[in-house]
């Protein structure tokens, strides 16, 4: 067989754990936020280091505070990312949602618009953490439209590929094995491409992939041949890797491996590495374009590791947040580069300690130019200025290995000897780090061979010093304000009344419910009134409460007014949305269908409505229930004469829901209520036999949506459509289609049954 080969070797780092605070993410947040107002900056900063010492309540309560006040930048962006990061670690899963879906919202980009570097990636991770959260709580379906709109957006990057492995788990978990494969099949793909004459690269630890391209593989997978390459590791380990198809690829296999820093076990389907290995892929091709036989195709990577530095714990494993004098500190040093030979390495490494100067004290302290001083006038920035520092050794740790066997992990470990900053200058030349309470350590480590370039890369970490711990007991005086303290008062109280009332209103008591509700209602309604007095949290949370009370007792105008006063002062709170949410819904419970819908109308008027496709789906499901309702006596049977007149008045009077539906899939269609109302008007169209239109919608639907959980219930209309529109192929297409595709469908047996009938006619 005559035909053209080319190999190609692609590699990609994929980690789908959990997303926490990399130290290099850490840094770029903190230069992004630069131009943002220090205090502003200093609170976000205070309220990420409470959460990570897992005062929760605090921090959470700071990041409200910087998300008011700095409503359309980047600084509150990232409060509200940080608010969607730590909900989604404590499993509130719908709680994190209202945060990642508010800032999908907020940071789509607008035609003409050039978004900053830092806002495209909380875009792109907003996405992401927002399909992530639905994967996490089981909405699969919902989870799809967030991942397919990442990877339209984040192409070629490591958010493109972490779409596809969870839009494969997905249809996994739905038991859609095919579509499955062909998402986790493009796992991997999405990279950039680099230049033929540069060796690639692949991270010590992460999985690497390589891509076979050859005419042959369509014909090998015919005759039940697998694709297999294999890879040899110039440090002795050999691996005999499996190709998997590829997605619309059909020339092309996928293979992978994991890595991990080792001795070469040849074998074990794990590729054992060291830094500074050569990978090489060979892979032999039975058939070329000149008739050889056996010529071997291979492609070449480098093993790197990127190097990390940080502050940790005694146990070498839990970062340290906080320094203290006179105990020493944990220093850490990741970089498989490092290790060269079987035996521990060293690496000198300086640790500084820093303190705090004044913008203002340390311009009149430079004196070199006027100049400076103006700019640092102008950058209002304090100025971190060394106090004393210590350079070490470290040494390359075992990490468990038995002793007396090589030690070849690139894990390099050692103490600082702390001590308080006594009367005078600290010695410079001694191995004690002195420091003083409000001090910062900070060290330093350049990364000269890494995954991402030749430049040298400078990993930095920085921790706080804490003062001495005083295990006396001393008593301190704290100033409250009376207007504070009432507002508290009748807060928890408010509160209260108000869990009271829900329980009378569980058994039944309705009036005792109204009662305690408007009990709350007086003391809520006190704080508002001295919301000038009070700090934003507590007027948030009696607007809150506010609303629940008047919910409480039934009183939906009050409620809805509320809601929208409280929108007006904080338009980026996801409470107001969540409120009226739960508001029309109530309303629709109770059959007060007009009311309902001018409920959702009101969200959709919300400056920024998170429930903003779920509102209009819901409009024209309520407006579906209405006409349904109205058309129930009259619609006992189709067959009878008044039945087919109520039928047709029926279809009529459902414009205005098929309207809603419309506008849905058109406004919103990247949420999961677009598939959802698209279907909806399918079905109606294939009720009134309006089967050109039907179909036009139903290509529309594979189309756009290819990951809908509802699509064989599509293909069986589809072949229905297309039956009664005389194309008999086309019909017997789409139900061997919901066969092979969906073969635990509940609808299997029905398509076999008209395929069967197809083929007798």
């Amino acid at each position: 067989m005559a035909t053209k080969k080319v190999f190609l070797l692609t590699l990609v780092m994929i980690s789908l754990q959990g997303l926490g605070y990399a130290q290099q993410e850490e840094s770029t947040e903190r230069r992004a936020v630069l131009d943002v107002d220090r205090r502003a900056k200093h609170l976000f900063d205070k309220a990420i280091e409470l959460m990570e010492y897992k005062q929760y309540e605090r921090g959470l309560t700071m990041l409200d505070t910087v998300i008011r006040d700095n409503e359309g930048n980047v600084l509150g962006y990232q409060a509200h990312m940080a608010k969607g990061r730590h909900f989604l670690e404590q499993r509130k899963t719908k709680e994190a949602l209202s945060h990642f879906l508010l800032l999908s919202r907020l940071l789509t980009p607008l035609p003409g618009d050039s978004p900053s570097p830092q806002e495209t990636e909380l875009y792109r991770e907003s996405l992401f953490q927002a399909g992530f959260s639905y994967y996490q709580s089981g909405q699969y379906t919902s989870a799809f439209p967030m991942f397919r709109r990442l990877t339209e957006v984040a192409g070629k990057s490591k958010w493109a590929n972490k779409a596809y492995y969870y839009i494969g788990m997905s249809h996994y978990n739905l038991r859609s094995w095919n579509k499955a494969i062909d998402a986790l099949s493009l796992v991997g793909t999405e990279v950039e491409a680099t230049s033929s004459d540069e060796i690639g690269r692949v991270e010590l630890g992460q999985r690497f992939y390589a891509k076979v391209s050859d005419a042959d593989i369509p014909v090998l997978r015919k005759v039940g041949q697998d694709v297999m390459a294999r890879v040899t590791v110039s440090s002795g380990d050999s691996e005999v890797l499996t190709g998997v198809p590829i997605a619309g690829k059909k020339n092309e296999a996928l293979m992978s491996a994991p890595t991990e820093i080792g001795v070469a076990e040849p074998g074990d389907g794990v590729l054992q590495l060291f830094g500074g290995d050569t990978l090489t892929v060979t892979y032999v091709d039975d058939s070329t374009l000149d008739g050889s036989k056996g010529v071997k195709r291979s492609g070449t990577v480098k093993a790197v590791s990127t190097g990390t530095v940080g502050f940790f714990l005694g146990d070498f494993s839990t970062p340290a947040y906080i320094a203290f004098p006179g105990q020493p500190q944990a220093l850490l040093l990741r970089d498989a580069d490092l290790d060269v030979s079987p035996k521990a390495e060293s690496v000198s490494i300086t640790v500084k300690a820093l303190y705090k100067v004044a913008a203002v004290d340390a311009a009149e302290a430079n004196d070199e130019s006027v100049l400076d001083i103006f700019a640092v006038q102008d950058d209002e920035q304090d100025v971190w200025k060394e106090r004393d520092s210590v350079t070490l050794m470290l040494t390359e740790r075992a990490m468990g290995k038995g002793e007396g066997g090589p030690i070849r992990t690139g894990v390099f470990t050692n103490k600082i000897k702390l001590a308080p900053l006594a009367a005078g200058t600290p010695d410079l030349n001694d191995d004690v780090l002195h420091c003083d309470e409000l001090d910062e350590l900070e060290v330093t480590y350049s990364d000269e061979v890494h995954l991402y370039g030749d430049e040298v890369r400078e990993s930095r970490a920085r921790i706080k010093v804490s003062g001495s711990v005083n295990s006396g007991v001393s008593a301190d005086q704290f100033v409250v304000f009376e207007a504070v303290l009432k507002a508290r008062k009748n807060a928890v109280e408010a509160e209260a009344l108000k869990g009271l009332g829900l329980i009378y209103k569980d058994m039944g008591l309705d009036d005792r419910a109204s009662q305690r509700a408007d009990e709350s209602l007086r003391k809520v309604d006190a704080i508002i009134l001295d919301r000038n007095k009070i700090t934003s949290e507590l007027l948030e949370q009696a607007f809150k409460l506010k609303w629940e009370c008047e919910i409480l007792k039934e009183d939906f105008a009050a409620a809805t007014a509320t809601c929208q006063a409280f929108n007006r002062l904080y338009p980026q709170s996801v409470l107001a949305d969540q409120a009226l949410m739960a508001l029309s819904r109530a309303l629709a419970e109770k059959g007060e269908y007009a009311e309902a819908v001018t409920s959702y109308q009101r969200v959709l008027a919300l400056q920024n409505p998170i429930s903003a496709a779920e509102a209009q789906f819901r409009i024209g499901e309520v407006l579906q229930q209405q006409v349904d309702r109205q058309f129930e006596a009259k619609h006992k049977s189709r067959w009878t004469e008044a039945g087919r007149v109520a039928a047709t008045e029926r279809h009529r009077a459902m414009g205005g829901a098929i309207a809603a539906y419309r506008k849905t899939y058109q406004a919103y269609p990247e949420s999961a209520y677009a598939a959802k109302s698209l279907s909806e008007v399918v079905r109606f169209y294939v009720d009134t036999e309006d089967f050109a239109q039907a179909s036009d919608l139903l290509e529309q639907v594979f189309a756009d949506f290819p990951d809908a959980a509802f699509l064989d219930e599509m293909l069986l209309l589809w072949a229905q459509v297309a039956f009664r529109m005389g194309d008999n192929n086309v019909s017997a297409q789409k139900l061997q289609q919901l066969v092979f595709d969906y073969p635990s469908s509940q609808h299997v047996a029905e398509a076999q049954k008209k395929l069967a009938a197809l083929k007798q006619e």
